[in-house]
């Protein structure tokens, strides 16, 4: 009995010497997916998490002070409601030991900001507003879409001129998204009053209503030439636009911090989601990467990509080399350390950290942004600017 246990003693012995490198004796580096996978704003968080995932995939095993490391996602739905994701960042932190993550919301931000600064959790922030979120008494929260302020700044004098706009109206969520990118855009086109342009009205909704129509009624009665519809979520936007249409309007929308999958709108909406015009989605693909992302996501999910699938993808990327070349996963010095660096193969374009001026901390991603009209069901080249933001 001893020779053959001894034999397959050896034989194992063999055979975990002959892996293949990183398959034994990896330790699990876990990423928070802490976003909606259910409600309106589902496309956002799935695109989110299947970021992370074909980033996971792509990045395989790593290895940092001489031990290797896989990347885990590890999803937690917020279905984007405040209380729930507190819930989510303190199973994610205290239960799962995961110390980098991204999170999605703007207006779920502010309640668990005072749990990030006193864990030290790294978030990506997938949130627009401003200063709420970005600021110096936050140092490990990194926003990877473009701000609301760095959004309005960039668009809403371009979009206005471009249109030929002259009264602009705002439909947002009552929330701290809202009630910011309200001011934001107030902001801009008081710097149109000389040529004409006005701010005619503002007008808020509680996220996951469905009847728009007192609202839009108000609105309407202003007689706008746009409406900007903030951070509306598709399934929102969709209603807004086929609602506002039933009542005759016949403007233009701008969906300002969002970003919208065009095949739900034209499910739901039709013809009445025509020119829309949305920031931060790409009618053409920017990258030989982008493209190949959105063809592996077809691929493996069997549908289109949703739009928060790039950023994404890009930010857990460069997380990872920077933690490499750091050499530590101590969130705070991983902080300092990719505040200072570059990154040229995002999807979107070479990026980088800027908004020290604004902020008080560079924290807000500097990369091209686009802008993308709603035709026939499809996405058309509106614009593209350089995102520039200090």
């Amino acid at each position: 009995m001893r020779r053959p246990m001894l034999a397959l003693v050896v034989l194992v012995a063999l055979a975990v010497v002959g892996l293949p490198d990183g398959v034994h004796a990896q330790k699990s580096f876990k990423v928070g997916a802490i976003v909606p996978v259910s409600g309106p704003a589902a496309a956002f968080g799935l695109g989110v998490q299947r970021g992370l995932e074909l980033a996971a995939e792509d990045i395989s095993v790593f290895t940092v002070a001489g031990e290797k490391y896989k990347m885990e996602v590890v999803t937690y739905d917020t279905v984007y409601a405040p209380d729930k994701t507190v819930a989510a960042i303190n199973r994610a932190v205290y239960n799962d030991n995961v110390k980098y993550g991204v999170i999605i919301g703007a207006g779920v931000h502010p309640p668990i900001l005072p749990i990030i600064r006193e864990t030290g959790f790294l978030d990506f922030a997938f949130a627009a507003a401003g200063r709420q979120v970005t600021n110096p008494d936050n140092p490990t929260v990194f926003r990877i879409m473009a701000s609301s302020d760095q959004l309005y700044q960039t668009y809403a004098v371009a979009i206005a001129e471009k249109l030929g706009g002259k009264r602009i109206a705002f439909l947002g969520p009552n929330d701290e998204l809202g009630k910011n990118d309200a001011k934001a855009i107030k902001a801009e086109v008081e710097k149109l009053k000389a040529k004409g342009v006005s701010f005619v009205g503002d007008e808020y909704y509680e996220r996951g209503a469905r009847d728009f129509g007192p609202a839009l009624l108000r609105l309407i009665a202003q007689k706008p030439d746009i409406i900007d519809t903030d951070g509306s979520p598709t399934g929102s936007i969709a209603l807004i636009a086929k609602q506002a249409r039933e009542l005759g309007y016949n403007g233009y929308f701008v969906n300002s911090t969002a970003v919208l999958e065009a095949k739900a709108i034209s499910d739901i909406a039709g013809k009445a989601g025509e020119n829309i015009i949305a920031l931060r989605i790409w009618a053409n693909p920017p990258t030989k990467l982008y493209a190949e992302l959105a063809e592996r996501h077809q691929k493996k999910y069997g549908e289109a990509a949703p739009g928060t699938l790039w950023e994404t993808y890009g930010a857990a990327r460069w997380l990872v080399d920077i933690i490499v070349k750091a050499g530590t996963f101590d969130t705070k010095k991983v902080a300092d350390a990719l505040a200072g660096s570059t990154y040229a193969a995002h999807p979107f374009g070479a990026a980088s950290w800027g908004g020290e001026k604004t902020y008080g901390i560079k924290r807000q991603i500097i990369m091209p942004i686009p802008a993308a009209i709603l035709k026939n069901g499809k996405w058309e080249p509106f614009d593209i600017q350089s995102g520039k933001f200090e």
